[in-house]
């Protein structure tokens, strides 16, 4: 399809910290400010640690300047309520002039305004943005991530006024139409824009970045997420890397991230004596010499999407271990391109103790094999066009 200059697109995200919705955020409006659109990004609240990578063409509004309230919300006791009094003041008249910054948008008009995630409010986007159509991204398993249905409930509250869904992944989108019975006949499967050669690029810009390994046998494990023990299970990780040291195998487990579970997470690797093995890197804006340089990248996830990680590293050409989640099956042929166990612990001790003990296993899944339809980005745009400007993908 022919760059659509002249064309406007809205995309309306919470708040831009680092994530793999975040970072497939950015390739989409990079790619799409490509091909002529012109994007604008309302974030709900300002001050996000990605916001600084959002490519240079896309405007960005923020509704709200930083993030307040939570300390409040933490509080607990008169005391302490008194003392977090300003920052729910600070809050209060945030959103203050949140409303007062939605009101220019009553008079701008966009060929789409996109919904960037399964549980922002899609109040913006439906009752304030002009738009020809509304598109809502659905990102996750909502069987996974919405157990007690509110997600679900206010999906379907809204379903009637947008145009159309779209999912991640086949199971994301099964889940969405068992769910969400508003979305029936308007839901589709587009997966995320990958720019597999920038992920390329980006391997090959810097150096190995984890220190020298303390034997030759000792095996390099990589896990990249956000420090959430809810989404990524990280606690369960710090237990599975216990049982490994005691059973004398000789590795490295790196933690590319960061998250509101970290200090909970040093606490556990302290007390279970493995701070020798599992090391955190903090967050790293370029995982991907990383990706390059570790034996195996384990995703251990309690749930996902299409899971951006598994995306990022076969891309690096990395051997991978993925647990059972939504969309794996779409991403990973068991023993080809990496391994697809269940997801409990039991499992991952079981499979990271055979490859740690075997080597050469390892080797033979360190390729960059992946599914052509994960891989076409040109394809995933054109259909996303087509979608904007009122056709079927």
């Amino acid at each position: 399809m022919p760059a659509a200059s002249g064309r406007s697109v809205l995309f309306h995200y919470p708040i831009f910290n680092m994530g793999g919705a975040e970072m497939s955020s950015l390739r989409l409006m990079k790619a799409l400010a490509d091909r002529g659109w012109a994007v604008t990004l309302v974030l709900t609240t300002g001050g996000g640690q990605l916001e600084a990578d959002v490519d240079p063409r896309v405007e960005i509004v923020r509704l709200r300047p930083g993030a307040h309230g939570i300390r409040f919300a933490a509080a607990r006791g008169f005391a302490e309520r008194l003392k977090a009094l300003p920052d729910l003041l600070t809050y209060g008249t945030g959103r203050l002039i949140g409303t007062f910054r939605m009101l220019p948008f009553l008079f701008r008009r966009y060929d789409a305004a996109v919904i960037l995630l399964h549980s922002l409010s899609p109040f913006f986007v439906t009752k304030i943005v002009r738009a020809n159509r509304r598109v809502q991204w659905i990102r996750t398993d909502l069987k996974g991530y919405g157990p007690d249905g509110r997600v679900a409930a206010q999906l379907e509250r809204h379903a009637s006024a947008i145009d159309h869904f779209v999912s991640v992944s086949g199971v994301s989108l099964q889940s969405l139409l068992e769910a969400v019975p508003g979305a029936r006949g308007k839901a589709s499967v587009i997966y995320n824009v990958l720019d597999a050669g920038g992920m390329r690029a980006l391997g090959q810009a810097a150096a190995d970045p984890f220190p020298p390994r303390s034997a030759p046998e000792e095996v390099r494990i990589l896990t990249v997420g956000r420090l959430s023990d809810r989404d990524k299970a990280i606690f369960r990780l710090v237990e599975v890397a216990r049982v490994l040291k005691d059973r004398g195998l000789a590795f490295r487990w790196y933690l590319i991230g960061d998250g509101p579970d970290r200090r909970a997470l040093e606490q556990r690797i302290a007390a279970v004596d493995v701070a020798d093995r599992v090391i955190l890197m903090g967050q790293s804006s370029n995982p991907f010499p990383a990706y390059r340089h570790a034996d195996l990248v384990a995703m251990v996830s309690n749930h996902e999407g299409l899971c951006g990680v598994i995306n990022e590293a076969k891309v690096s050409g990395a051997a991978v271990l993925a647990v059972k989640v939504s969309g794996i099956d779409e991403q990973l042929q068991d023993g080809e391109n990496g391994w697809v166990i269940e997801n409990d612990e039991t499992a991952i001790i079981e499979a990271l103790s055979e490859l740690i003990r075997s080597p050469e296993k390892v080797a033979r899944v360190r390729n960059d094999r992946y599914p052509p339809p994960i891989l076409d980005d040109e394809l995933k745009l054109d259909q996303i066009e087509a979608l904007f400007l009122g056709q079927r993908p």
